[in-house]
């Protein structure tokens, strides 16, 4: 295992003069709009009561650019042609349990019934061009197995991936999976990639330190967190064990963590925070309202453009 490295030192700053607008899924009292932009350079906020459309208690939503429309799910949930989103645990839904595809402009609803209740899927990880992969964790009895599975939104046919692991990300044609192992009473954490063109996994990475996944990154690597709020340890790894230790801005209070235009952007509860491969993390806006101590989750909703 190759000794950490440590992020290159940034002598000009790309994200001071970032020039777009970022849709944010923000804390919201009861009636306020769940959503709303974020203008840059300046990181003003604004709520945006167009993002209450279809709005559903279960999910957070984000804008489709392609319709130039909130939606009312997560963006990985949205298809790149932004013609459709995958609606997943939600109790509007006649199953709530089910898979539902969902027309994006028209709100219109289609059952996947290969998808039913009575399968247990932990999550949708990314609605890509060839289709929408998702998690099974394979836990007690249900069906499916775990591993990787991908939906084909024309047939609604299921078929799995790959079951040597357990995937928790997807994006850009790459699953990722961490998990532990125990040799002789001794735990450690193995990085496993999956190239969802090819079908071939390699291991690449591997700590007694338990880390878990945040993001994939634009470059084809994985960003990795470890520690607590107040002592967040946050690593990318960029090839077979290459692991790039990240310096963490004072005072971060992480939320989760989205690919997106122009890289990784990381939800905080006081803010939002964007990483770049050249200049490393930054916090870009502090929530509106925002005081010490206070509670002012930002989360991504899209890329900024």
């Amino acid at each position: 295992m190759s000794s950490p490295k440590s992020s290159p030192t940034v002598t000009g700053s790309a994200t001071a003069t970032l020039r777009c607008r970022l849709p944010i899924s923000a804390t919201a009292y009861p009636g306020e709009p769940p959503g709303g932009w974020i203008t840059f350079p300046g990181g003003k906020f604004v709520r945006d009561p167009a993002s209450q459309r279809d709005r559903s208690g279960y999910h957070l939503p984000s804008y489709d650019r392609a319709i130039g429309a909130w939606v009312p799910v997560e963006y990985e949930n949205v298809s790149p042609d932004g013609a459709s989103y995958v609606l997943y645990r939600d109790a509007t839904t006649a199953v709530p349990n089910a898979l539902y595809l969902v027309d994006a402009r028209t709100g219109t609803r289609r059952l996947m019934p290969s998808a039913q209740a009575n399968t247990k899927w932990e999550l949708v990880l990314d609605y890509a061009s060839e289709g929408v992969y998702l998690a099974a964790p394979g836990w007690g009895m249900a069906p499916p197995a775990a591993g990787l599975w991908l939906l084909d939104p024309k047939s609604g046919a299921i078929r799995l991936i790959n079951d040597s692991h357990i995937w928790s990300k997807v994006s850009g044609g790459i699953a990722w999976s961490i998990e532990s192992v125990t040799n002789n009473g001794a735990a450690s954490y193995k990085v496993y990639r999956l190239d969802l063109r090819t079908g071939q996994t390699a291991s690449w990475y591997e700590t007694k330190t338990a880390i878990r996944p945040l993001s994939p990154t634009p470059e084809g690597g994985l960003m990795t967190i470890y520690g607590q709020v107040g002592s967040y340890h946050i690593a990318v790894i960029t090839a077979p064990k290459t692991y790039v230790s990240l310096k963490v801005p004072a005072d971060f209070k992480l939320g989760d963590a989205h690919m997106t235009r122009p890289g990784v952007w990381l939800g905080l509860t006081d803010g939002i925070a964007l990483y770049t491969k050249a200049e490393g993390i930054r916090v870009m806006a502090h929530s509106a309202g925002y005081v010490q101590g206070g509670f002012g989750f930002y989360e991504a909703a899209g890329g900024c453009w």
